[in-house]
C-alpha cells in the first residue's frame, strides 16, 4: 500500500462517518466515540509498527486496517442504538459488507485487499484460528492489540460517566453500571480463560474482562505501551477492594511484567 491509497481510504472513511451525524446530541456523542476511537488507533498503529520494525508500506497497510476495522459500527448504531453485537449484528461482517457495496478496496493490490478484509473479519473473534494465512497473521494479531490498547483508554475516560448514566452504559455495552463483580468472571480471569461478551453481567465484569485481555496481547511492544500509560493500574483502581478482586488485579500486573521481562 502507498500513501496515496491510504489517504484516499481516509477521505472515504471520514466522509462516510460524517453522514451519521444529525440533530440528536446523544447519538452524535456515541458516533463520535467510535470515530475518535478510530483516529487514536491509527496513531497507535504508527507507534507500535515503528517499534516492531515494519516498513512504511507495511505500516500503511496496518493503519488502513485500523482505519476501517469498525466501519460497521456506525450502521449498527443507526439500526439498533447500541454497539453490543449480542442480539444485534456482527459489526465486522457488516463493515465488510459496506466496504464491498461501496467498492472501497477495489483499487488496491489483491494481496493488500485480502489482508485488510481478513484482519477486519477476525479482529473481534474470541480466538484467532490456528491455520491463519502467514501473510495475514501479523496484521490480524496487530489490529487486536491496537483495538485493546484503545479500548482500555476509552473505558477509563468513560467509567465515571457510565456509572452516573446507567442508561448510556446499557445502550453502549449492554451491561448495567453497578458495582457487582460476578464470581465466574473473577475465576475466568484468574485462570486465563478467554471470556465472551455474553458472559458479562455488569460494568465491573467488563473491567475485569479487560484486565484479562493481557493474556491475548500478542506483541511485547503493545505490553510496553500499556505499562507506559499505566492502563491496567488505572482500570484496577475502579474495582472494589474485595480480596478476590484485588488478587486478580495483582495477578494480571505480574503477568504483564513477566512477559515484558522475557521479551
Amino acid at each position: 500500500m502507498n500513501i496515496t491509497q491510504f489517504e484516499n481510504l481516509k477521505k472515504w472513511f471520514f466522509a462516510y462517518v460524517a453522514g451519521y451525524y444529525g440533530s440528536d446530541a446523544q447519538a452524535n456523542d456515541d458516533i463520535k466515540l467510535k470515530e475518535d476511537h478510530t483516529k487514536r488507533m491509527c496513531q497507535d498503529t504508527i507507534i507500535i509498527t515503528r517499534e516492531l520494525g515494519f516498513s512504511q508500506q507495511q505500516s500503511l497497510l496496518a493503519q488502513a486496517i485500523s482505519l476501517l476495522h469498525d466501519t460497521g459500527r456506525f450502521e449498527q448504531y443507526r439500526q439498533y442504538g447500541t454497539y453490543n453485537d449480542e442480539g444485534t449484528v456482527n459489526h465486522s461482517a457488516l463493515g465488510l459488507k459496506i466496504l464491498a457495496e461501496q467498492n472501497v478496496l477495489d483499487g488496491l493490490d489483491a494481496s493488500d485487499k485480502n489482508i485488510i478484509e481478513q484482519a477486519i473479519a477476525l479482529h473481534g473473534v474470541k480466538d484467532l484460528p490456528a491455520n491463519l494465512n502467514p501473510d495475514v497473521e501479523p496484521y490480524a494479531r496487530l489490529i487486536r492489540d491496537i483495538d485493546k490498547l484503545d479500548i482500555f483508554y476509552v473505558m477509563l475516560s468513560r467509567i465515571d460517566e457510565l456509572r452516573a448514566n446507567p442508561k448510556k452504559c446499557t445502550a453502549i455495552f449492554g451491561y448495567p453500571a453497578d458495582d457487582k463483580c460476578s464470581a465466574h468472571i473473577v475465576e475466568a480471569v484468574m485462570q486465563g480463560r478467554t471470556i465472551s461478551y455474553r458472559e458479562f453481567k455488569t460494568l465491573n465484569d467488563m473491567i475485569l474482562g479487560l484486565l484479562g485481555w493481557i493474556y491475548d496481547i500478542n506483541f511485547a511492544a503493545t505490553l510496553k505501551e500499556i505499562k507506559k500509560r499505566g492502563l491496567l493500574e488505572k482500570l484496577a483502581s475502579h474495582l472494589p477492594q474485595q480480596n478476590n478482586v484485588q488478587q486478580v488485579c495483582r495477578h494480571i500486573l505480574n503477568i504483564r511484567d513477566s512477559r515484558i521481562a522475557k521479551s
